[in-house]
């Protein structure tokens, strides 16, 4: 983690859980407050107001126009505080610094407990796939007491929680600073931003611990309305039974082929002599060719097998009980397929700055990621058209049953559209063509419960990642997961088409959230029966604990 290399002197205010200061940025500068301007009231019952009338810069040597003003407000376990900037550059983001707390581990993730290292440790929200699928965390220190800081925002702004232990010797180094910083967004700049309020506890027990998870989960049901899985309008009756997904690969970006679709076909009809059909869901990623390599192309492969094996493929598998998902990518596209400088180029991702990132993807072990992808921001409406256009052509031609969308989780302050309500209008847009039609999405976060409600686990380092951690009852009454397409292969860890290569895990755990799910290339069948037949009785297991009574076959 990088960091300034120097002191900076903001001034402190205290609060029942500690010093808090703040910091504006802009595209251009950070700035603080300034100690000669600041004025500070505090109410009758504890709160506190904070304003300045000018900021400083260059580490607190220089002076700069602007204004901050900040309310603290007391709760029964901590502090709520709301701050507002305005500078004439505009504001890019507002940090909040919470010093000298212990250093302790981090929890309440989905990945917890994680330590913070002497270099510090940066935790990113929205994200899909690992760090923060909701703007919540604890800091657990060695007494046992936590601090909760959660954020009340009602969107999904960019948020940075940073954990930066103090350097030097080892008492330096056993406290830390907590900086909590929330993005203006980029649609909309402007020289005055109203911060999202963040909230603040300490809790000495896991039950009123517990309780801050319970708040939080009221909030962002609140602000992120969804219909619970039962009843969801975009989940089919057929996908309520479902406890087993194939992840079926296809064929690698570099042309070899896992699985053409008569070898689809044929582990399809293996597995469902071993558990109803009725209870797979087949995931086709790699089903159009070379994967990801003329992704915004999208058709049957000759290579395959071609247009007759796929029609088969998608028949006989629905003769079986089967259901037939193709993967698409929602916000991807080659940057040599015919058309891409009208409906792809000019909505192309952008960074707040409104930079475009480059490629983050290995295909072909050439150690280096610029290849022929690009980003694109569902915002822009000539992509969504062209995408969708292409799904519903396809899907009348063969009748799949669901459309899987690669990346759905990607979340950029774009200012050129807003990425989240960019998805949403593509969703529902396939919905319009096709209506009935199951749309699921790559990874989860809070604000994208509501879109997609059958989605893939996370991973980190190729490591599953579960959003039913730490709030089952948060994901689990709206939405579902299976195995990221990345899931190592039961015989040989082979993740198939995903970049990943090879990876240990396997075998999924058998909860509420998570259906059980089997990567299959060319041989897993043959060469591990056992762990195969091990995946299939969590099927059944999942089957009969959470499948309604009615849907069990």
């Amino acid at each position: 983690m990088m960091d300034l290399s120097f002191r900076w002197p903001h001034p402190r205010f205290n609060t029942s859980v500690g010093d808090i200061s703040f910091r504006l940025h802009t595209f251009d500068n950070v700035y603080g407050v300034d100690p000669q301007s600041v004025d500070t009231t505090t109410d009758t019952d504890g709160g506190m107001r904070i304003t300045t009338s000018r900021l400083t810069w260059a580490g607190g040597q220089r002076t700069s126009a602007g204004t901050l003003t900040a309310t603290v407000t007391p709760t029964p376990a901590g502090v709520m505080i709301a701050v507002t900037g305005e500078h004439a550059d505009g504001v890019r983001s507002i940090g909040l610094t919470l010093h000298d707390r212990p250093v302790g581990k981090i929890t309440g993730v989905r990945e917890e407990p994680l330590d913070i290292p002497a270099a510090g440790r940066l935790l990113r929200y929205p994200n899909g796939w690992f760090d923060l699928a909701s703007p919540y965390a604890v800091i657990t220190g060695q007494s046992g007491s936590d601090l909760v800081v959660r954020s009340l925002d009602d969107r999904p702004r960019p948020k940075t929680y940073a954990f930066v232990p103090h350097f030097g010797d080892a008492a330096a180094a056993s406290t830390m600073d907590i900086e909590l910083i929330v993005e203006a967004e980029a649609t909309a700049p402007a020289r005055l931003f109203e911060a999202p309020a963040w909230v603040l506890e300490t809790s000495s027990s896991p039950a009123a611990t517990e309780a801050t998870v319970v708040a939080h989960r009221e909030h962002i049901e609140a602000v992120y309305p969804a219909e619970a899985w039962e009843v969801r309008a975009d989940v089919p009756d057929w996908l309520r039974q479902k406890s087993l997904v194939l992840t079926l690969h296809g064929q690698h970006f570099t042309g070899r082929v896992f699985n053409d679709y008569d070898g689809m076909l044929q582990k399809i009809r293996r597995v469902a002599s071993q558990i109803d059909g009725s209870r797979i869901l087949a995931y086709l990623p790699g089903w159009e060719g070379r994967y990801y390599r003329f992704y915004g192309r999208y058709d049957v492969d000759p290579v395959m097998g071609g247009e007759d094996a796929f029609r088969r493929l998608v028949s006989e598998a629905r003769d079986l009980g089967v259901h037939v998902m193709p993967m698409f990518g929602a916000n991807v596209a080659a940057r040599d397929v015919p058309g891409f400088e009208r409906w792809a180029e000019p909505g192309l991702l952008r960074r707040p700055s409104g930079l475009t990132d480059a490629g983050s993807v290995d295909w072909d072990a050439s150690r280096h990621y610029d290849h022929s992808g690009a980003l694109i921001n569902p915002a822009f409406a000539p992509w969504r058209a062209h995408l969708v256009g292409q799904i519903a052509a396809l899907q009348h031609r063969f009748e799949f049953d669901a459309t899987f969308l690669d990346i759905t989780a990607m979340h950029a302050n774009d200012p050129n559209g807003d990425t989240t309500t960019g998805l949403r209008a593509l969703i529902d847009e396939i919905h319009s063509e096709l209506p009935g039609h199951l749309v699921a999405g790559e990874a989860w976060f809070d604000a994208i419960g509501g879109i997609t409600p059958l989605v893939q686990t996370g991973h980190h380092d190729n490591v599953p990642v579960f959003h039913d951690v730490p709030d089952a009852e948060l994901f689990d009454r709206t939405n579902r997961s299976f195995g990221h397409v990345n899931l190592g292969d039961p015989a040989h860890g082979s993740s198939g088409v995903h970049e990943a290569g090879y990876v240990s895990a396997w075998r999924l755990p058998v909860r509420k959230g998570v259906i059980p799910t089997i990567g299959i290339v060319e041989d897993t069948l043959d060469k591990a029966p056992e762990r195969v037949a091990q995946i299939v009785s969590d099927a059944h297991e999942y089957a009969d604990r959470f499948l309604p009574v009615t849907a069990r076959a």
